[in-house]
């Protein structure tokens, strides 16, 4: 048996494609798959938001969406998820560990803003569908959910 960092690296991508290929062999998710879709952070509420679609593969390996699921929202400072209308605690410190993460992209978004502001960096050509295929997080169409206690109630 060899030892050292090939060994290690065949073991591990052995466990990643049963840990991959184990949910497909359930009965109850033959052929279904779900896409997270958008995430949004809101850094002035402390708010994460985000999307999930549920579908299929076709024969070519391209992802159908069938339906969207309902949005789920976490709130880090009350220790909360929230899902169609059912709201669940956790850990105080994950929450404190996701906060800390979403303050460094906040921070990260800002100082990159500044950076550009600044008139930095080289002139880059980019495709127009690279450009224009900002995300739609349907500002002004659909209001993100209010934080709610744990009874699930809106505050």
């Amino acid at each position: 048996m060899l030892d050292g960092p090939a060994s290690d690296d065949s073991a591990m991508k052995r466990l990643l494609l049963l840990l991959l290929l184990v949910p497909l062999a359930a009965p109850e998710n033959a052929g279904k798959a779900k896409r997270l879709e958008w995430v949004a952070w809101n850094p002035v509420e402390h708010i994460l938001y985000w999307e999930v679609s549920e579908g299929r593969y076709d024969v070519h390996g391209q992802y159908e969406p069938e339906r969207r699921l309902d949005r789920y929202s976490l709130d880090p400072i009350r220790s909360t998820m929230q899902h169609a209308g059912d709201a669940r605690g956790f850990m105080p410190e994950e929450g404190d560990r996701l906060h800390a993460q979403l303050d460094a992209l906040a921070h990260y978004t800002m100082s990159s803003t500044l950076w550009w502001d600044g008139d930095n960096g080289k002139p880059a050509v980019v495709p127009p569908q690279v450009v224009s295929g900002a995300p739609d997080f349907g500002a002004g169409k659909v209001s993100c959910p209010r934080p709610t206690g744990a009874t699930g109630r809106q505050n």
